[in-house]
């Protein structure tokens, strides 16, 4: 059936995971430059004052945000981690499967063979 129909979806898997990095950090910016025009219209303090503070918040702006990319990145992967720990896992499980039935087609096939065919568990003779 068409293996090779499979390498497009892949592609444009990453292809969409990439977007939705984009999209996310996108979001982030445009949150965080909402929250702080909505801090500095709201705060009770002075002109000088909110200054002063707005100064010295977005001094600390590129540390937070590569905290925040950092933690990210670290979610990230262990999602990878974990999603490629179940994979082995759920594939270990399909291949025993398949290997416990070779085993009973076998002894099946190997009691047609022989002329005679073992009652059912459930069955009395």
């Amino acid at each position: 059936m068409g293996r090779g129909n499979n390498h497009p979806t892949v592609q444009s898997d990453s292809n969409q995971s990439g977007s939705q990095w984009g999209s996310w950090l996108t979001g982030l910016v445009i949150g965080a430059v909402g929250g702080a025009a909505v801090a500095y219209l709201t705060a009770p303090k002075s002109g000088s004052e909110m200054r002063d503070t707005l100064q010295r918040s977005t001094q600390d702006v590129p540390e937070r945000l590569s905290e925040i990319v950092d933690d990210s990145l670290d979610l990230y992967a262990s999602f990878l981690n974990y999603a490629q720990l179940s994979l082995e896992e759920q594939t270990t499980r399909f291949k025993r499967a398949i290997a416990a039935g070779k085993l009973a087609a076998a002894k099946k096939r190997e009691e047609i063979e022989l002329g005679g065919t073992a009652p059912l568990p459930f069955q009395h003779r």
